[in-house]
């Protein structure tokens, strides 16, 4: 999730944002930045071998669902 001048307007994002946060690897959201600098590999010639894939980037965050803190949090009553 990025944080955003347009995302600042949805009800609720937030509270996603911050969770989302706490569920990186790095416990640190994705910035624009980061995002862009992908975005100009993929369209440099540095990127020529990468074809017909999707790549993910958010620093980790959608390998870390279980992580033990987070699920500790969600089941207090």
């Amino acid at each position: 999730m990025l944080k955003t001048s347009a995302s600042a307007g949805i009800p609720g994002y937030l509270d996603y944002y911050l969770f989302a946060e706490q569920l990186t690897l790095r416990k640190r959201a994705i910035e624009t930045k980061e995002v862009a600098n992908a975005v100009a590999f993929l369209l440099s010639e540095r990127s020529s071998g990468i074809n017909a894939q999707g790549i993910i980037i958010d620093c980790g965050m959608s390998t870390n669902y279980f992580d033990k803190t987070m699920i500790d949090k969600a089941m207090r009553p």
